[in-house]
């Protein structure tokens, strides 16, 4: 790609040694989730300590993502002109050091920059990672994405309760947020180490492709018409899914009575449904990003409605849980990840990518403000209703308008544009 500033490397690394590379990577974004998802299920703790209402609370809890948000498009900038091994170890060790320095807050406004901090961390990751899956397999880039979401996966089971684990072995909140922040600085080392720039780097296919492989087509403007499609429904997403990260824990202990253990038990049950990402990614590489994202967004509609209007039963809530995690982020997780990156041309990959993160963050970063406010005036169920299952249904109107044929398609590298 003339012009990108980017790296050109020779395709000298197997297949085998590109697949270790990237589980390296892959458990580095797991620390991620583990914060992610333990934060929420000890925010009790977290407001009895410091004082915290259940809005300023519900605020800390997704926070992290407006971090996030407002670096996520900057950062698929910068991917076409620095290295991204070294920018996803930056935002490795960003993020694991923000992570502990929130255990030192003296109150609400220093915790909230560390909480941002954390997430411009996360965020130079992210892209960084969704960038490197998109080129480094574009035969297979809904599953590699999807593997991706598997790390997110491992990190929300392995999260919350190893979190109370440790919450209760030490009896402080902080000791799983120092925990976490340390496996993440000995991830970073290793990707640093052991990850060659030859695999992260990489602007063209694998030597183990049989044929070498781009994607044609797509548009170069953010204001074309399925990228502005994806990034309204990606911003909806945002508030859908972290409302339930961010608050359903609180859900489940406040209104439902669950006891915190209950509580980690059902969140971390959405994790391990993220384990099947990669058929996530699979069904999105074979349908067409209007009738994935529409089905998926249904979908996600019924979970919703299971969750915040059904029984106060753990195993009702544990296998509706679940099952929102399966549908969320197994499916419209990855497929709206890879459908941005799909309706931009190749050159703006990265540009994709930011914009996904932005997307998805900014929106998730007041998830759970918006929907602890929306508890205050209507309860805890309707504030379910309304944030989760009312969004989902209008995220799937709004896919079925994504037009086809205008995303990019995969075509030999020989091959060009009539």
């Amino acid at each position: 790609m003339p012009g990108t500033g980017a790296v050109r490397v020779p395709r000298s690394i197997s297949g085998s040694a590109a697949v270790l590379m990237f589980l390296l990577i892959l458990i580095a974004y797991s620390v991620n989730a583990m914060d992610r998802m333990v934060f929420p299920v000890l925010l009790g703790e977290v407001r009895a300590e410091y004082g915290f209402g259940l809005a300023a609370a519900g605020l800390q809890s997704t926070l992290f993502a407006l971090g996030m948000g407002i670096t996520g498009v900057p950062a698929g900038i910068a991917l076409r002109r620095v290295s991204r091994k070294n920018v996803l170890v930056l935002g490795t060790l960003v993020f694991s050091v923000a992570t502990m320095l929130t255990v030192a807050s003296f109150g609400f406004w220093d915790m909230v920059a560390w909480r941002v901090l954390s997430g411009v961390g996360e965020a130079l990751q992210l892209v960084a990672i969704l960038t490197v899956s998109s080129h480094a397999f574009p035969r297979h880039r809904g599953i590699a994405i999807g593997s991706v979401n598997v790390a997110f996966g491992t990190g929300s089971l392995v999260g919350p309760n190893l979190g109370v684990a440790l919450h209760r072995s030490f009896d402080s909140w902080r000791a799983p947020m120092i925990a976490f922040g340390l496996i993440g600085i000995v991830a970073a080392l290793l990707v640093l180490i052991a990850v060659r720039p030859a695999f992260t780097e990489r602007t063209s296919v694998p030597a183990t492709e049989r044929e070498a492989v781009h994607h044609l087509g797509g548009a170069t403007s953010f204001r074309s018409h399925n990228p502005l499609v994806l990034a309204a429904i990606t911003v909806l997403f945002g508030l859908i899914d972290f409302g339930y990260i961010g608050m359903y824990a609180s859900f489940t202990i406040d209104h439902l009575g669950f006891t915190q253990e209950q509580a980690a038990f059902v969140v971390g049950l959405s994790g391990i449904a993220a384990f099947a990402s990669p058929l996530g990614g699979w069904l999105v590489d074979r349908l067409t990003p209007r009738i994935a994202i529409g089905a998926l967004s249904i979908a996600q509609a019924v979970c919703g409605t299971a969750l915040f209007a059904g029984p106060a039963d753990v195993g009702w809530q544990a296998t509706w849980s679940f099952l929102f995690g399966l549908v969320a982020s197994s499916g419209v997780y990855v497929g709206l990840a890879s459908s941005l990156v799909k309706s931009m041309a190749e050159a703006h990959s990265s540009r994709a990518s930011g914009l996904f993160t932005s997307c998805i963050y900014v929106a998730a970063g007041f998830a759970g403000l918006v929907f602890s406010l929306v508890v205050g005036v209507a309860g805890w169920s309707a504030a379910g209703l309304i944030q989760i299952t009312g969004l989902s249904v209008l995220s799937c109107l709004l896919a079925l308008t994504l037009r086809d044929a205008q995303f990019s398609r995969l075509a030999p590298v020989n091959h060009t544009e009539e």
